[in-house]
């Protein structure tokens, strides 16, 4: 046998080196086309994984944006809080200052009264 594979007929007029020169070129097309497809494959699943890793990425960036409302949020809330319990405080102030001048003004109104001789301008009865 001469390692001609029988794949390949002999063609009218082809001699040896021909017939191994067409078989290389057959296998170097078939391996190229092999290629090329496997290249297209990888291409493919390389767009998939970008559009996945994009499609997190949008995710992420929503849920990052969510979490700055909700932060924002909760800022306003404790400051609306503290702005709240500044005006409690105040209106508690206030009525403290009330009652205080109020129980002064009782003391005062007492200790007037008990150190107040009693002084009687009325005419005594015979």
């Amino acid at each position: 046998s001469s390692g001609i594979n029988a794949e390949w007929p002999l063609r009218p007029g082809e001699n040896a080196k021909q017939i191994l020169e067409r078989q290389m070129k057959e296998e170097l097309q078939a391996k190229k086309a092999e290629m090329d497809r496997e290249m297209a494959e990888q291409e493919e699943e390389h767009q998939k994984e970008i559009k996945s890793l994009q499609a997190i990425v949008e995710e992420l960036k929503s849920e990052q944006e969510e979490a700055k409302l909700r932060l924002d949020e909760e800022r306003l809330e404790v400051v609306d809080a503290k702005r709240q319990i500044e005006e409690e405080r105040q209106t508690l102030e206030k009525e403290l200052k009330k009652k205080e001048k109020m129980i002064q003004n009782q003391i005062l109104g007492k200790s007037e009264s008990n150190s107040r001789p009693r002084i009687s301008f009325g005419m005594k009865k015979k």
